[in-house]
């Protein structure tokens, strides 16, 4: 059985920042969804990104809030009548992108707002301590309400990588908020398949890991020297990003010296998640794959969240 680094040990009964600081989670949350309001404010929704030739409009438009692209309240009524298992995100965001291609300008920035004041209204309100931790369907199956918008930094952050092609000016920090809500989601991935795993990512300016057992998983920024034992992954925020997005060419990474894999057999223990995850090879070909370094490549996808 695997041994946790010690500052990645879950509680009994928890549920990564959803449990362990939820004021920190909806503070994470809501500074994402600021920051990237902000850098698509002045945008040429017309101008192409680097995400597959798609308009900055059809990046944007599945990110923000209308009737028919799942809207909060029907994402918490959902939770509350038990709907769980798989979510095709992908069919909703084709069809939100058509629906909604002729929007102005204004309505598809004015959609992004709506999301981010709706996403944290409820983050502070009381219904967040008594529905937060409510199963709930996702494109990567069931996760806690909680989870599931916490997860929503991931896709904030590599969208706006996409649209640096377009002019956009990515901070930093939101980045950073990006990387740990997919490691949340890791452990809740991890955790859902009663795996004992652990994963850190080691970068200029954040360390960051989470620690998972059976039920229960924790997410965890650590210290900026903290080298701490078990499966760890070394690159720059963006690089990491770049390649769970699919975006990086990770065996030149590798080569390069830009990415470094550290307890490569303990990475393997991660392998059962692709069952999990709709669209992603099966494990006996990221066991093949990984013999060589471009296995790696098909482990990271793992993390994930196509859009």
């Amino acid at each position: 059985m695997a041994q946790l680094p010690e500052a990645l040990i879950p509680s009994p009964g928890g549920r990564g920042l959803a449990t362990d600081d939820r004021e920190d989670l909806a503070r994470r949350v809501r500074t994402a969804w600021d920051l990237f309001v902000a850098l698509a404010e002045p945008l040429d929704l017309d101008a192409v990104t680097r995400a597959r030739g798609l308009t900055v409009r059809e990046v944007l438009t599945p990110l923000g809030a209308w009737s028919d692209n799942r809207p909060l309240p029907q994402l918490l009524d959902e939770a509350r009548r038990g709907v769980v298992g798989d979510h095709d995100q992908g069919a909703l965001v084709d069809h939100v992108r058509e629906a909604h291609r002729d929007a102005s300008r204004d309505d598809v920035i004015a959609a992004l707002r709506r999301q981010r004041d709706e996403m944290s209204a409820f983050l502070a309100s009381p219904e967040a301590d008594a529905d937060g931790l409510l199963p709930v369907a996702s494109m990567l199956g069931t996760l806690p309400v909680l989870t599931f918008l916490h997860a929503s930094t991931y896709p904030l952050s590599t969208s706006a990588l996409d649209l640096e092609q377009a002019g956009a000016e990515v901070p930093d920090e939101l980045l950073r908020l990006g990387l740990v809500g997919v490691l949340d989601t890791i452990g809740a991935l991890a955790s859902r398949q009663g795996l004992m795993t652990s994963l850190t990512v080691r970068t200029p300016g954040l360390v960051a890991g989470v620690g998972a057992m059976p039920r229960d998983w924790r997410t965890s920024e650590l210290p900026d020297d903290a080298e701490p034992d078990g499966p760890r992954i070394d690159g720059t925020v963006r690089l990491l990003l770049d390649v769970t997005a699919g975006r990086a060419d990770v065996a030149r990474a590798v080569a390069g010296k830009e990415l470094a894999f550290h307890d490569v057999p303990g990475l393997l223990a991660l392998a059962p998640l692709i069952e999990q995850v709709p669209g992603i090879p099966g494990r006996a070909a990221l066991v093949a794959g990984i013999r060589a370094v471009q296995g790696v490549s098909s482990l990271l996808k793992v993390f994930g969240l196509r859009r």
